[in-house]
């Protein structure tokens, strides 16, 4: 491939990066994709999968470029699909439309479609580039990637942070945010993002929070009414109050908590379902049990096996320290604010943290994004 055909081929393929973002948060469990059709080096169609069991990016800008498609390239993110699904197969309308040749970021990991998209269309005299930018399209879909070949969600822990490591005020009755209404906006766009959020039963009860998602610009108000949500809550007790606001807030409850049950424990169990709750019993993690810690693993997988593919954990000290020590975290995002509590006011996040064999975790991939006076720095764990 000469330097212009790269080039042009690296253009073509940021511009179903840009498409495919257009849905970032609404297409679970299927990935984000988008497609251009390129004829004589304009682009005569363009499209995005908007939904699971709407019309895949491909057919989408098929249907776009119409008979102009005939002897062009398509360009898309992620190998095309060859298996009946919510929708036919997109290699079959590829085929259908004259196109001569697909550029591919990368291959599916889907097991389902991994290759045989590419060996459909080359067994139909089609030319077959893939991984152009393939890096940025891992990336792009790292949510998707995770979920198909681990069988679990991608997990992301966020916490607000003070410059001394405090995540809130020490004994404080009512909600005192340390972030800053731009820093909040830009939580509420991360839960967008994903399937689901996740707390402890211990943060509902001292803050009794919505966990609900609230942007106000760009439509995206209008954006959560057709998105699947997921309110999670660690509970091996089920002590959560039966007042609690999430139950007053659009998405499902799903509450986890421990398989030993007392008299006391099942009736507040039947109050909770009366609640719309739906509750799952895991067992207590043999590693830590003296702490009475659920199985976060297990959680994972119960969550995974409902296609939830990713969760945004707000974790306290304890919840931080547990996914740390078992290393069950994708990615760590630090909303840094501009205040110093001390030890007296502040609760620190890393009070109870420690770590098996002494390690000392490693991050990478940082990307900054800036809010006034405050910073969210995202990281991925380097886990030995």
């Amino acid at each position: 491939m000469d330097n212009s055909n790269k080039a042009a081929d690296e253009y073509f393929i940021s511009r179903t990066f840009s498409l495919a973002k257009k849905a970032e948060g609404l297409t679970s469990p299927n990935p984000i994709v988008g497609a251009v059709v390129v004829k004589d080096g304009n682009i005569v169609g363009a499209g995005y999968h908007k939904k699971a069991g709407l019309p895949h990016a491909e057919a989408a800008a098929l249907e776009e470029a119409g008979i102009k498609a005939n002897g062009g390239t398509i360009y898309v993110n992620l190998e095309p699909c060859s298996h009946f699904g919510k929708t036919p197969p997109c290699v079959y309308k590829i085929k259908e439309s004259g196109i001569k040749r697909v550029v591919a970021a990368v291959k599916d990991p889907n097991p389902l479609v991994s290759g045989r998209g590419f060996d459909y269309l080359r067994n139909n005299g089609i030319e077959i580039t893939c991984g152009i930018l393939e890096g940025k399209a891992r990336k792009l879909n790292e949510i998707f990637f995770k979920y198909i070949t681990a069988g679990f969600p991608f997990i992301t822990i966020k916490e607000a942070l003070t410059l001394d490591g405090k995540i809130g005020y020490r004994g404080s009755k009512t909600k005192s945010y340390i972030s800053s209404p731009q820093s909040l906006e830009h939580t509420h766009r991360l839960r967008f993002m994903n399937d689901a959020v996740m707390v402890s039963a211990k943060t509902v009860i001292k803050d009794d929070p919505m966990l609900d998602i609230r942007i106000n610009r760009g439509g995206m108000k209008n954006k959560f009414l057709g998105k699947k949500w997921t309110k999670i809550i660690l509970d091996a007790d089920l002590s959560v109050p039966l007042d609690a606001k999430i139950f007053n807030t659009r998405g499902d409850v799903l509450i986890f908590t421990s398989d030993c049950y007392d008299e006391a424990k099942k009736q507040k169990k039947m109050l909770l379902k009366e609640k719309g709750a739906i509750i799952h019993d895991v067992y207590y993690n043999n590693n830590i049990q003296e702490n009475k810690l659920l199985n976060i693993k297990e959680i994972f997988k119960k969550c995974a096996g409902l296609q939830i593919t990713s969760i945004l954990v707000e974790a306290g000290p304890t919840l931080f320290n547990s996914l740390n020590s078992e290393k069950l975290f994708d990615k760590l995002v630090f909303n840094i604010t501009p205040y110093i509590l001390g030890n007296e006011k502040g609760v620190s996040l890393f009070e109870t943290l420690s770590l098996k064999d002494e390690n000392i975790f490693t991050f990478g991939g940082l990307d900054i994004k800036k809010f006034g006076d405050e910073l969210f720095l995202s990281y991925y764990p380097k886990f030995a």
